[in-house]
């Protein structure tokens, strides 16, 4: 296996990546046979500090929603739950109960493997034994450096004028997503932390309780949300650009329901080990970007440390 230096800036595109033994097809596993940081590893000290000089006004946008929304969660997972429990006669303390799935988060690799010779593989050749037994390819691994550099925002609902409803299945095409990123005078660099608007953050808000209740109560392939296509010229558009993390407004990335076996799950986390963030709340990010004219800006995300997490929390921020 050719191994390749994580600050370089001529990595293989997907038309040019060899072949790995014992691998499944496009598998990018090429940072080390014990390495579990995938497309973090881009996130070196160089880009870092570049991305740093993105801080100007020292505007800032949290892209979390509230531990608790959305209310009720998709895909019939467990809500988020909050006690307050008093230990002494002047201190308190919380108790959480949660799916780390259900809100504002970052699928880990341990979330989501890809069929391969009869069975499942993750991120890096690793088995549902091991996430059974282990720690291997858990959350831990970010935790210890947290995801930090330049954050790029696709604001592609503001693009298309808000011309289409985000609780339709409604896809981004690679084209459009190009064209989206020429208009807001956007280049993209390795390592960049991708970000898409879809416009699902806003639409939910607008909506009242009982509107909330009854997309909540959908069954699982009776929702519908905008998101990327599942089109070849999509793969290869994430994979080129060598983004570190992929996150989006929407419940799902790609747009849903599923109509086609290449999952853009199945490229990012176990073939490339590019982190997906999802349910983030990016209007506030959005309306910085369009004040300053700019969709660029300095990214932190500090994951929660826990062993062989498979998810969590994002605690990101935008700063400009």
């Amino acid at each position: 296996m050719t191994l390749f230096d994580p600050d370089s800036d001529n990595l293989p595109k997907l038309s040019e990546l060899e072949p790995i033994p014992g691998a499944p097809k496009h598998a990018a596993w090429f940072w080390g046979k014990d390495d579990e940081l995938g497309r973090l590893n881009l996130l070196t000290p160089r880009r870092i500090a570049k991305a740093a000089k993105l801080i100007q006004t020292g505007e800032r946008a949290c892209l979390n929603y509230p531990a608790e929304h959305p209310y009720p969660p998709f895909f019939g997972r467990e809500p988020f739950q909050h006690k307050v429990k008093q230990v002494t006669d002047f201190a308190f303390d919380d108790l959480y109960n949660m799916n780390t799935q259900s809100g504002s988060q970052w699928d880990g690799f341990r979330h989501v493997g890809i069929a391969h010779n009869g069975s499942f593989v993750w991120y890096n050749n690793t088995t549902a034994d091991q996430i059974r037994n282990s720690s291997r390819i858990g959350i831990q691994a970010w935790a210890k450096r947290g995801i930090v550099g330049r954050g790029v925002l696709i604001d592609f609902y503001s693009f298309s004028q808000k011309s289409y409803d985000p609780f339709e299945s409604r896809k981004i095409t690679a084209e459009e997503f190009k064209a989206c990123a020429k208009a807001q005078n956007l280049t993209f660099e390795y390592g960049d932390i991708l970000i898409i608007r879809t416009g699902w953050s806003e639409a939910y808000r607008n909506l009242d309780q009982k509107g909330r209740e009854d997309i909540g109560s959908k069954a699982y392939l009776e929702h519908q949300f905008a998101g990327l296509s599942r089109e070849h010229e999509m793969v290869e558009l994430l994979h080129d650009n060598y983004f570190s993390a992929v996150g989006s407004d929407a419940p799902t990335l790609e747009t849903w329901p599923m109509d086609d076996p290449d999952h853009l799950h199945h490229f990012l986390l176990p073939l490339w080990g590019a982190p997906i963030g999802e349910l983030w709340d990016v209007d506030l990010l959005a309306e910085l970007c369009k004040k300053h004219n700019r969709y660029s800006f300095f990214f932190t995300s500090s994951p929660s440390n826990v062993q062989g997490g498979v998810g969590t929390h994002p605690n990101a921020v935008a700063i400009f």
